[in-house]
């Protein structure tokens, strides 16, 4: 006698439409945010940032996803930039005490009164604060660079039943994370509803000459002529778009729909003033030795100018490396 517990169609057809994002959002500063926005992406900015756009004549990116200053976060401020800007996705802030929830949540009331169609993200920072956050508003997961990650402090099962914005994170840990938050359970546990979700390391790989593919950071072409650190973002941005279709997660609905053809062009020493070495300092492009990117556990991307030099910086800091899908751990001597 066997137990079945495979999905029936009607389990499979609600988890398919949980899993499906409303947007995926690219949060940088012009060109970089108008060739997300052209290839379907959700365009926006940290409320401290903008889009630079001043040096571009006659440029208008919409702002479809606004963040908040986390290091330097201010509630009221918060609140009159998103009235300024009237971004579609508004990340209001982290919650780390739940007796500060009910300030966040009066925020967004002032808000929704205003723009009842917004997505208004409240983050929890601990798991007391997830059951706090009425559910018609829209739970913040970290899953990047963040001094305290969701799976830190709480369970799958916490987020189940509510709409959860992924914040951070490549495709393959943001991917696991909508796996564990919708898959079937035994005990019939609702799936999240995935809103939305965002990263922002294309543009550290591109610095290095390397472009992000579903295989991890790829540096084909990086000798090639006439490239840019534009052209290798785009293509990262075309081949993140892929890795979302495939897995059904891409939005029904974008705001562009660019093809995917886009031919990778690497960059050029011109683009690549700031491409130090993060364990020496050494730009990268006036080194023979090769570049090399690597992405860390905690949401940090770094690059070298040398094997030697990130062999180095991640022994000496004790850095857990995301190898595809492994975690490959280097103890202290």
């Amino acid at each position: 006698m066997s137990l079945d517990i495979s999905p029936s169609s009607s389990t499979e057809r609600e988890i398919a439409a949980a899993r499906q994002a409303g947007s995926v959002a690219f949060l940088h500063r012009a060109p970089f945010a108008l060739d997300a926005y052209r290839l379907g992406y959700l365009p926006g900015f940290r409320e401290d940032c903008g889009y630079q756009q001043a040096q571009f004549k006659h440029l208008n990116i919409p702002v479809g996803m606004l963040d908040n200053d986390f290091r330097n976060p201010d509630l009221d401020r918060y609140v009159a930039r998103f009235f300024e800007h009237e971004p579609k996705v508004g990340v209001i802030g982290d919650v780390y005490d739940p007796d500060d929830v009910d300030r966040y949540v009066a925020a967004t009331r002032e808000i929704q009164a205003s723009y009842p169609d917004a997505d208004l993200v409240i983050v929890p920072k601990c798991r007391k604060v997830i059951d706090m956050i009425p559910d018609d508003l829209v739970l913040g997961y970290s899953r990047g660079y963040a001094d305290r990650l969701a799976h830190e402090f709480s369970e799958p099962t916490d987020w189940r039943g509510r709409r959860v914005h992924i914040l951070g994170g490549s495709p393959p840990k943001q991917l696991d994370v909508i796996e564990q938050l919708t898959r079937p359970t035994l005990t019939d546990d609702p799936p999240a509803d995935i809103a939305g979700l965002d990263w922002n390391g294309l543009h550290r790989g591109a610095q290095f000459g390397e472009f992000w593919t579903a295989d991890g950071w790829d540096d084909s072409g990086r000798d090639a002529d006439h490239v840019t650190v534009r052209k290798t973002v785009r293509h990262s941005l075309a081949r993140v778009r892929e890795f979302w279709k495939s897995h059904g997660i891409w939005p029904e609905t974008t705001p562009q729909n660019e093809g995917l053809d886009v031919k990778y062009e690497g960059p050029s020493p011109a683009d690549l003033e700031d491409a130090a070495c993060t364990e020496c300092g050494t730009n990268v492009w006036r080194t023979r030795r090769g570049p090399h990117v690597a992405e860390y556990d905690t949401g940090a991307i770094c690059g070298y100018c040398s094997y030697e030099c990130y062999f180095s910086h991640r022994h000496r800091n004790n850095l857990e490396e995301i190898a595809g899908e492994q975690s490959v751990y280097l103890p202290p001597a």
